[in-house]
């Protein structure tokens, strides 16, 4: 193991796509916790083969209080950087969001373990919403928080498309290095690294997913795997395919994983088919096509996805009308950046009391930082850290 390589201690680490991306910069994880078993497991699966003790599965303020901490042997300046984005949901604007939601106080606790850990880098990430809801000043006692602890800091709210994610996702980022670790007097989170042209004919839908739509040929819906794993009918065409492809292969001889899509309805499918001729579902209203679900979206085949990947399934249609259907886990995925050797376990999706408790495929996909935007930062970490 290489002494000089960057470490990640990776909090409300999720599936690992905040890792990953580190991962691919060149970091190693030396600590994780997630609360949820589901993707604590998709993580050590992935990321953490050969170590999977470094994953702490628990509620942090219960299974990483200081003491812990001291117990792991990790002293100030050890690790390159703790990263992390608490749950969101109380800051969310896509959801219901609570000023007084519980899990608004776990960015504290994030803050717990940088001040016990201190180490050269911070990376913060969460919802829009964390910098301007409510009014509870969140943002700037974050900041003030870290600069009492020597961190100078940059803020800003993030579109990932800027850095080649095929999808509208607007993050929140607060990036921060030690001033014992910083020769120079100010920080700065990184510059886009996709421009507007690049995006716009390389980030299509079909340029990001047609390489995956072979379900007319393996029999329609319902089919796929779960699991896997399940070997490709199409070969890579496309500089985004060959990328998310190079582990698992590019020709029609490799295999991916996590591909199951439904088992639509006949009348579900008629009524998909409908929407993808540009059809508004309240046109269903009397109909036996009437739908009490009206946040369906359909991709444009030529155009870079405008939508942000959600847990739920059903909410948005594939450009196929051929085949009107749903995405399956795996794409996805493609559409956060996971490539295609990447693993998802657990159940594909849940729902009723279950999902106080399962973190289903969807869902884990769905709350990861795509692994691109998540690599841009730890390289601009470690440019920070490296510039003399």
């Amino acid at each position: 193991m290489d002494a000089d390589q960057p470490t990640l201690v990776d909090l409300f680490a999720g599936c690992g796509g905040l890792a990953l991306g580190f991962h691919q910069a060149g970091f190693r994880t030396v600590l994780a916790n997630e609360l949820h078993i589901d993707p604590a497991t998709t993580y050590c699966e992935n990321l953490l083969r050969d170590s999977k003790e470094t994953m702490i599965v628990g509620r942090m303020e219960t299974v990483l209080k200081n003491k812990d901490i001291e117990a792991l042997g990790l002293g100030v300046g050890d690790v390159t950087c703790v990263a992390g984005g608490p749950p969101c949901q109380g800051f969310s604007m896509a959801g219901r969001g609570n000023p007084d939601d519980p899990r608004n106080s776990l960015f504290k606790e994030y803050l717990r373990v940088v001040r016990k850990i201190r180490p050269k880098s911070i990376l913060f990430e969460n919802v829009p919403g964390f910098a301007n809801r409510y009014g509870m000043g969140l943002r700037e006692h974050l900041i003030k928080s870290l600069k009492r602890m020597g961190y100078l800091t940059d803020v800003a709210v993030m579109q990932a498309t800027d850095f080649g994610v095929p999808q509208l996702r607007r993050r929140f980022f607060c990036l921060g290095i030690h001033s014992d670790y910083l020769t120079r007097d100010s920080v700065s989170l990184p510059l886009p690294t996709w421009s507007q042209r690049e995006i716009e004919t390389k980030l299509t839908a079909r340029k990001v997913l047609d390489d995956l739509d072979a379900y007319q040929s393996r029999g329609g819906y319902g089919t796929g795997v779960i699991d896997g794993p399940e070997r490709y009918l199409r070969g890579a065409t496309t500089q985004f395919q060959k990328m998310m492809r190079a582990v698992s292969g590019t020709t029609t001889s490799g295999y991916t994983w996590n591909t199951r899509i439904p088992k639509h309805t006949e009348l579900v499918s008629r009524r998909m088919g409908e929407m993808q001729k540009g059809t508004k579902s309240d046109a269903f209203v009397g109909s036996d096509l009437e739908t009490s679900k009206l946040s369906q979206r359909v991709l444009s085949r030529d155009s870079v996805p405008r939508i942000t990947v959600v847990s739920i399934p059903d909410d948005y249609i594939h450009y196929n009308q051929e085949l009107p259907r749903t995405l399956s886990v795996r794409e996805c995925a493609r559409l956060q950046t996971f490539p295609d050797h990447f693993r998802f376990l657990g159940k594909r999706t849940t729902g009723g009391k279950r999902r106080r408790k399962d973190v289903p495929q969807y869902t884990q996909v769905a709350n990861a930082i795509p692994p691109r935007l998540a690599r841009a930062m730890a390289e601009q970490i470690l440019r920070h850290l490296n510039s003399t």
